[in-house]
C-alpha cells in the first residue's frame, strides 16, 4: 500500500492535489488553525458509483457526518495525465515532449494542415494508421491532408517518408506520461486562509463488490 500526506492553505478556489495517484482513500482536516477541525472522507470507489451517496465525500463536523453534494462542495479525482511522444529539440538540445495527433486517417479526415518542423518548433506528430512502432514528425508541409492517400512508412528512423505533399520523419516512438494526478477540493470547502492537512492512500488490491449473504471466505478456501 503507497500512502502520503501533506499540508496547505486554502484560497476560496478550487485546489488541485498533485499526489501522484488518484487515491483510493483521500481524508482530509479543514481548519487545523482551529480548535474543532472538520474532518473530511473521499473514497474512489464511492465517487465511481455515478450519483450515489458519497459520491463528492463526507465531512464530519463536531461529530455530525453530511455527505457532500456536490464536487464544489466536496471532493472529486482529479486527473490530468496525458501521453506524449519525446522527440529531438528542434534547437537540438535533448529532447521536448509533442502531442500525438493520432492517426494519419484522423488527421485526414478532419482536414488537417500539419505544422512542419522548424528551429523553434516541433511538427505535428501522427502514428500510422496501423501501427508499427514509430511516430512520424511533419518535416515539411504543403497543405491540407484530405486529397492524400496514406504512404508505406519507412521504419528507419531518421528517414523521410513522402504522402504526395507532406514530408514525414521517422521518429522512434518514446512515450512519456506528462500531467498530475490526485484529488480536486472543491472551490466551496476552500475558504481563504483555512490551514488543510491531509493524507491519501492507494490500495494494494480493492475487494470487488459482492452479496455479502452468498459469499463465505471461509468455506471458499476449504477443500
Amino acid at each position: 500500500m503507497k500512502k502520503v500526506g501533506g499540508d496547505l492553505i486554502a484560497d476560496d478556489n478550487a485546489i488541485n492535489i498533485d499526489i501522484g495517484f488518484v487515491p483510493d482513500l483521500f481524508r482530509a482536516w479543514e481548519g487545523c488553525e482551529e480548535g474543532n477541525p472538520k474532518i473530511h472522507y473521499w473514497i474512489k470507489s464511492r465517487a465511481a458509483s455515478a450519483n450515489d451517496y458519497g459520491q463528492y465525500g463526507f465531512t464530519n463536523t463536531a461529530g455530525t457526518i453530511a455527505t457532500c453534494a456536490t464536487a464544489a462542495a466536496g471532493f472529486a479525482a482529479y486527473d490530468a495525465v496525458v501521453t506524449k511522444a519525446m522527440i529531438p529539440a528542434p534547437n537540438g538540445n535533448g529532447e521536448v515532449s509533442a502531442t500525438i495527433y493520432g492517426t494519419f486517417a484522423a488527421a485526414k479526415a478532419a482536414d488537417v494542415t500539419p505544422t512542419a518542423r522548424s528551429t523553434t518548433v516541433v511538427g505535428t506528430v501522427i502514428r500510422p494508421t496501423t501501427s508499427n512502432g514509430c511516430l512520424y514528425e511533419c518535416t515539411t508541409s504543403a497543405g491540407a491532408m484530405t486529397a492524400l492517400t496514406e504512404p508505406t512508412w519507412g521504419t528507419t528512423v531518421g528517414g523521410t517518408t513522402s504522402d504526395g505533399s507532406n514530408t514525414w520523419t521517422c521518429r522512434v516512438e518514446k512515450l512519456k506520461n506528462v500531467g498530475a494526478k490526485g484529488v480536486t477540493i472543491g472551490a466551496t470547502l476552500s475558504t481563504d486562509s483555512d490551514e488543510w492537512s491531509w493524507e491519501a492512500e492507494q490500495w494494494d488490491s480493492v475487494m470487488p463488490e459482492r452479496d455479502s449473504a452468498s459469499y463465505d471466505p471461509v468455506s471458499k478456501h476449504v477443500d
